[in-house]
């Protein structure tokens, strides 16, 4: 009788330790997941103004459970590629400096990547104001212009300076040989950009001021 519980004795070691082996191998073979590792070689990019462009691709480990990429905010004409976590504007991506938070996730959370984009206000813009007169407009991604008024061959001229309040571009300018104007409109992007709203006498848009229309579109 002893001699046989000695032997279930010895068995249920034998059992445990294969059980312990099985378990502890089972552990060595599954790979310890972690949230993803992402790093951009630069998280401040520089757009044209109207044209396509994109981010360089990321240095990216899933580590151990390939996820995906997406952005947390929402911005006209941004997007990005789920899987290799580059970034894609098109020509309608508004002027003006974006935050964009993109998002690396798999299984085991997720990275956060803080990221800017500048797209200055920049390029000639020609059209007309009052539905008649020559107008144009050279816009520098400074925060300067310069104007070009009436006669497209021997235009008045003047220099002024630019600036995006909300949806509107708001312009002060002064005329070479006097007189302080400004202008209020939203820029429209879509088969070409267009810039258009009221001109105003006197620096400020000052409602009251207001002079007339004008319509001018990117070169």
């Amino acid at each position: 009788m002893k001699s046989l519980i000695l032997k279930s004795k010895f068995y249920l070691v034998i059992l445990t330790l294969l059980a312990f082996m099985s378990c502890s191998d089972d552990d060595m073979s599954e790979p310890q997941v972690q949230a993803p590792s992402v790093s951009y070689s630069a998280t401040t990019l520089d757009a044209m103004f109207f044209t396509a462009g994109n981010s360089p691709a990321p240095t990216l480990n899933w580590n151990g459970n390939q996820g995906s990429f997406y952005l947390a905010n929402t911005i006209n004409g941004l997007n990005i590629n789920s899987t290799t976590g580059v970034l894609n504007w098109t020509h309608g991506l508004p002027a003006g400096t974006h935050d964009v938070q993109v998002i690396a996730v798999n299984s085991a959370g997720q990275t956060t990547i803080n990221m800017t984009i500048n797209n200055p206000l920049q390029g000639t813009f020609t059209g007309t104001y009052d539905n008649t007169y020559f107008f144009e407009i050279e816009f520098m991604e400074n925060g300067t212009l310069l104007l070009s008024a009436d006669d497209v061959v021997n235009p008045y001229t003047a220099t002024g300076t630019w600036a995006i309040n909300g949806s509107n571009i708001q312009v002060d300018y002064t005329y070479d040989l006097g007189g302080d104007y400004s202008l209020s409109g939203p820029l429209t992007l879509g088969t070409n950009a267009v810039y258009s709203g009221d001109w105003f006498y006197d620096h400020g848009t000052i409602s009251g001021n207001e002079g007339g229309i004008f319509e001018i579109t990117l070169n």
